[in-house]
């Protein structure tokens, strides 16, 4: 091979090394927030706040008004001195005000937008929204805000947990609805979680208790940790927890049976009740709860509890259009729990011995 060949053939190759990494910018040269909040000022506009951790440990915050979210956001690009970068968004706060009005143009802007990651977490904000996204009790909020939504943070059971990608979902879905957190300003912690928000297509039109949520979750197989208190005398740990729903379609309308399987943990019993009247008295209170909130639900034709999708097989197209405006208030829901108490010592001793057994 020819010296020159050669040359051009190295030539060639150090070009498509280099034009591979053509737009790469430092990580000193660009912004990298976590937290977005999107709310609505009086005069229509929406106002965009992003929250950036910085190198001494607090919050750059950068904030843009206008007619549209992408807008807004090229606003906050033009006035920064650096580039702003929305791949690392995890947490998506949303203002009331907005849940109440829609909030299908911010679903759409997020899931159009490539470098939007679709497993960030929405919440709604009660109360002053600007008060709460400026909020501050630790040097490095952006970490706390998202960890009170993560699973492997300080999530519990009782706060229900919706990302991106499954609001997305609920929003074009006929037969299923979602529920999002509800939360405002603490005074000792970051947030303080007053319920979930019961969406029906994109807007909010009510609302759960925590008591409630851990239902909901319940349903959506959300449950580990989840405290069960009866009355002020016994309190119980979800282990295990498992849901089957038999559909029927009747001359009368859709019939749901739901069979609910608890396997609990006693953690204080005051009176030292009988195991059998324990599961008893759980498996009253879950009946009685769950079918307070499917009233309530029907009553609102949100479907957060996804009993739609078990009558999917049994209905036309047109059917599942009409679900939740003419269906599902119509929909007989019967609620059936069977409670199984652990001995709390054996478990221990099993879950024991699954860990050895592992190693």
């Amino acid at each position: 091979m020819k010296p020159r060949m050669v040359r051009c053939i190295v030539l060639l190759l150090a070009m498509t090394v280099v034009a591979g990494c053509w737009d790469v910018r430092d990580i000193n040269k660009r912004y990298l927030p976590v937290v977005m909040g999107v709310n609505r000022t009086e005069a229509g506009l929406y106002k965009v706040i992003l929250q950036v951790p910085n190198f001494a440990g607090g919050t750059l915050f950068l904030d843009a008004e206008s007619q549209s979210i992408s807008k807004a956001v090229d606003i906050i690009r033009t006035k920064a001195e650096k580039s702003v970068d929305l791949s690392h968004l995890r947490l998506f706060l949303l203002s009331k005000k907005i849940a109440h009005e829609g909030f299908k143009e911010f679903i759409d802007y997020a899931i159009r937008v490539n470098n939007i990651s679709i497993k960030g977490m929405v919440a709604i904000v009660d109360g002053d929204f600007e008060k709460t996204l400026h909020h501050k009790i630790q040097p490095t909020p952006e970490v706390s805000s998202y960890d009170y939504f993560s699973e492997e943070g300080g999530w519990t059971p009782n706060v229900s947990i919706n990302r991106l990608w499954e609001a997305f979902r609920g929003v074009y879905s006929h037969t299923e609805d979602f529920s999002i957190p509800l939360l405002e300003a603490g005074t000792t912690t970051l947030f303080v979680f007053k319920g979930s928000a019961i969406i029906r297509r994109d807007r909010m039109v009510g609302a759960l208790s925590p008591n409630e949520t851990l239902v909901n979750n319940i349903f959506q197989e959300k449950y580990t940790g989840g405290t069960i208190e009866i009355a002020k005398d016994v309190s119980v740990l979800i282990k295990k927890a498992k849901v089957n729903k038999d559909a029927d379609w009747t001359d009368t309308g859709p019939i749901l049976t739901s069979k609910i399987k608890l396997d609990v943990v006693i953690m204080e019993n005051k009176k030292e009740k009988p195991n059998e009247e324990v599961a008893n008295d759980i498996k009253s209170l879950l009946e009685e709860r769950t079918k307070q909130i499917s009233e309530k639900l029907r009553s609102l034709q949100a479907d957060i509890l996804g009993n739609g999708q078990s009558f999917r097989p049994f209905m036309s197209s047109q059917q599942m259009r009409d679900w939740k405006d003419i269906w599902y208030p119509q929909m007989k829901h019967e609620v059936q729990v069977t409670v199984n108490v652990l001995n709390n010592i054996d478990y221990k001793e099993k879950v024991k011995t699954n860990a050895l057994l592992s190693h």
